[in-house]
């Protein structure tokens, strides 16, 4: 027996067991499929899994008997993808569990199963096609990627751990994001997992599987030999993280060791630039203050920057204009070397529940409120911003999770030459968030063919070009710099050009495709 025919007859017998399964144990399979289909995230990014769980979900989805159950196969899926994706979330509640410990049920278990309802309804826009397999695949496919569409826009958006974040670690392959963005990456990383569903009735689809992986990845390895790095002028980036713990960040006894700790880790000798760097960056929040306010703040940071260099700091922004009621922001504060503030952006995209309470206004019970904000509500910025600065390409600040938003990180009417990104990952200690979080970030600078620095508090610092090559990190919980060149920009992708529209083009061309197949095989 051949090693193809042992793994086709082994693939059929899986086929046939999950077909097979009812009540509980299709359901209890669901779970465990979702379960181990995260291990295609960051840090892991194992691949093959897929292979196993999205058809598992296929064969489990098309014998469910009615659109109820078909439903609640891909609820129960959803719900061990994401319970298991995103337990991570609960560490912020660790910080000070005595106040928070009430909240881990609705962190862990609540929230997670939430969100799996999305997934109920990728298996139930397919169950239409549940007699032909071929079909049934397809339209499963174009449902995924549809889903997963809603997810990053519905609500104000949630498009974390995406399939197509599967090829974090694979530059060649990630390239197909500068043309589809990662929507069309999730469509075509799916189209492929399913690959097994079409081979024994299909085989020129499964084989036209294989060729578009192998042809996509030799043209992403093709966009990286053709656009290799190269600095923008003389600048050079610093990036400070201070690796300082949440536990002793909002204490207003250590607030002056906080900054100098930032401080002396942005004055350090550089082992890697032969010149101070032009640009300092420092985290998320990494100022408990506004500049503006206290000068004296800036002055101590100015006096301890290289003369003619710019600094571009996380910082906490109060607007006092009405004492009663005072306006916050979660800011970044661009400086240079003489103290004055010359720039000022507000994060726009704020976190439900974390920077702010939906229907704050049906919200009566203020000590609530207060404590799941920590001081009050945040007040939004007016979106993405080009901040020019002389002597440097312009470029667009991004603030913690802002960076999680495909084709929403950019004006596209002031293309910047390089993004930005402060953020505080250390809520969330020595667990997969950070690197799942700098995963994402990565993926926005091959979209948009910028360079991206991101600065974190800690989890993880890094500095990449255009086509999402690292040029230095800094290890989660660990205090250092990365200090590297800034690359240019690529020219503008295709996708900042035309978007998601090739992602609805392809969305067309599989559903399309699944109605025809499923016609043709019900005539015949």
């Amino acid at each position: 027996m051949t090693l193809t025919s042992c793994t086709t007859e082994k693939f059929a017998r899986f086929r046939n067991a999950l077909e097979s399964m009812t009540g509980f144990r299709r359901y209890a399979t669901a779970f465990l499929l979702g379960s181990v289909m995260t291990a295609i995230l960051a840090p892991i990014g194992f691949f093959p899994v897929l292979l196993v769980c999205v058809p598992g979900l296929a064969f489990l989805a098309r014998t469910a008997p009615t659109r109820w159950k078909s439903f609640l196969v891909g609820w129960v899926f959803g719900a061990g993808y994401f319970i298991f994706g995103l337990y991570w979330v609960s560490a912020a509640l660790f910080v000070d569990i005595k106040q928070w410990g009430w909240v881990l049920p609705l962190s862990v278990i609540v929230g997670p199963a939430i969100l799996a309802l999305y997934y109920g309804f990728v298996t139930l826009f397919a169950h239409r096609y549940r007699a032909r397999p071929v079909a049934h695949g397809l339209a499963l496919v174009a449902s995924w990627s549809g889903v997963e569409w809603l997810r990053g826009h519905l609500f104000t958006g949630f498009p974390w751990n995406l399939p197509g974040y599967a090829w974090h670690w694979d530059l060649p392959v990630i390239q197909t994001a500068a043309v589809t963005g990662i929507y069309g990456l999730t469509l075509i990383t799916l189209f492929w997992a399913m690959a097994p569903v079409f081979v024994p009735r299909r085989r020129l689809l499964a084989g036209f599987a294989v060729f578009s992986f192998i042809a996509l990845t030799a043209a992403g390895g093709l966009r990286l030999a053709l656009n290799p790095t190269e600095q923008a002028g003389d600048a050079t980036v610093r990036i400070v993280q201070a690796n300082i713990p949440e536990t002793v960040k909002w204490d207003q006894d250590q607030d002056w060791r906080n900054l100098e700790k930032h401080i002396k880790l942005s004055k350090k000798k550089s082992s890697v630039l032969s010149a101070p760097p032009t640009v300092i960056v420092w985290p998320e929040t990494a100022i408990s203050a506004d500049l503006q306010q206290f000068p004296d703040i800036a002055h101590i940071i100015a006096i301890n920057m290289q003369k003619g260099s710019t600094a571009i700091l996380g910082e906490l922004r109060v607007d006092a204009a009405m004492a009663s009621r005072p306006s916050f922001y979660n800011s970044v504060a661009v400086m240079d070397s003489n103290g004055a503030v010359l720039h000022t952006y507000d994060k726009h995209h704020l976190v439900p529940f974390g920077e702010y309470i939906p229907f704050r206004d049906k919200v009566t019970f203020k000590p609530l409120a207060l404590a799941m904000t920590g001081i009050s509500d945040f007040t939004p910025g007016d979106g993405p911003h080009t901040i020019k600065v002389d002597g440097l390409p312009s470029f667009s600040p991004l603030i913690c999770y802002e960076v999680i938003f495909p084709g929403a990180v950019a004006s596209r009417a002031h293309r910047p030459g390089w993004l930005v990104n402060v953020t505080n990952d250390a809520w969330y200690g020595k667990t997969e968030g950070p690197h799942q979080h700098l995963a994402i970030a990565r993926m926005r600078a091959v979209e948009e063919g910028l360079p991206l620095a991101r600065a974190a508090n800690t989890g993880i610092s890094a500095m990449f070009d255009g086509a999402g090559r690292e040029l230095g990190s800094q290890r989660l919980a660990t205090a250092g710099i990365v200090d590297a060149i800034l690359p240019k920009a690529l020219p503008p992708t295709t996708y900042t050009q035309f978007g998601d529209s090739i992602f609805f083009l392809l969305l067309i061309l599989t559903a399309g495709a699944a109605e025809v197949l499923y016609r043709k095989e019900s005539s015949t």
